[in-house]
């Protein structure tokens, strides 16, 4: 049986691995995910719509302390955090969706954290201090969507997790995502392909999912085209409203390669992928 993985991308807003980071996924309930330090807030306010809503938690730099609270308003709610709370929180996460989709549930869905986060430092399974003090104590039997939040819930867990922020236990099978994968895209011809490139270990790529391929165009390798028209034979390439669009994350050695797949013709993948507009032989001189 083939090993089941989840793919998350990881945006480094301007380039700085510890500042603002987005993340998302395909598989995730939600839009997306914001990792915002608190001295970025101004920078967030440009980055996060204020049509989002959602919930979010704040840590202190020792991750000894956890705040959790909803948001009707994007980074809004953040922002009162910062100029009138007494805690000294140092991280803001916040998982986000627009209104239409989670106007119904997003109490609920923070209720439901801060019951499980109440009863893993009641049971000593986390060193967290929650300093919520409303809603503590309530029960989830008391919530009336509790299915329905509990996946999108468990979609948070994962993602805090994976980011070294357990709200459940301090033992976990889940490994910390590879933040090393550098969001870049490859735009030509009329198609737009994102990928994860990995300058910290051997220069690879993963064109991801949903990328659009210019498949009316061959690829100069002979094997790279076999290889399209093999995804496209199978399924894992499909034309949807007259693009080519691909259907799951492919790992490429090399960056000229991967361009090709998506872009056709002959490419030079260290020039072809870009991040802000800048390609990567310029941003790490290969």
């Amino acid at each position: 049986m083939a090993m089941q993985g989840r793919t998350l991308t990881i945006q480094f807003v301007n380039d700085e691995p510890n500042g603002i980071r987005v993340i998302q996924g395909p598989s995730l309930r939600f839009d997306a995910s914001y990792i915002v330090p608190r001295n970025r807030l101004s920078e967030a306010s440009n980055i996060i719509k204020n049509n989002q809503i959602g919930i979010y938690f704040l840590f202190d730099e020792d991750k000894s302390k956890v705040y959790v609270g909803r948001t009707g308003n994007g980074i809004g709610r953040l922002q009162t955090h910062h100029q009138k709370e007494k805690f000294c929180w140092s991280v803001a996460i916040m998982f986000l969706a627009d209104k239409g989709k989670w106007i119904a549930s997003v109490d609920e869905l923070e209720t439901l954290s801060i019951i499980r986060v109440e009863k893993a430092c009641e049971e000593k399974k986390v060193h967290y201090v929650l300093l919520n003090k409303d809603k503590r104590g309530r029960k989830e039997s008391s919530l009336a969507n509790l299915p329905d939040i509990e996946g999108i819930f468990s979609d948070i867990k994962f993602c805090l997790t994976a980011f070294d922020y357990n709200i459940e236990t301090t033992s976990t099978k889940v490994k910390a995502v590879d933040s090393s994968g550098f969001l870049v895209e490859a735009i030509r011809g009329g198609i737009t392909a994102k990928g994860l490139f990995y300058p910290n270990k051997d220069n690879s790529i993963t064109v991801m999912a949903n990328s659009e391929v210019r498949y009316d165009v061959k690829a100069n390798v002979e094997s790279v085209q076999k290889q399209r028209e093999e995804f496209f034979k199978t399924g894992k390439i499909k034309k949807v409203k007259g693009k080519y669009i691909l259907q799951e994350d492919v790992r490429f050695d090399k960056l000229s390669p991967a361009a090709e797949f998506v872009i056709g013709g002959s490419c030079n993948g260290k020039t072809e992928w870009k991040s802000n507009g800048k390609t990567l032989k310029e941003l790490f001189g290969l």
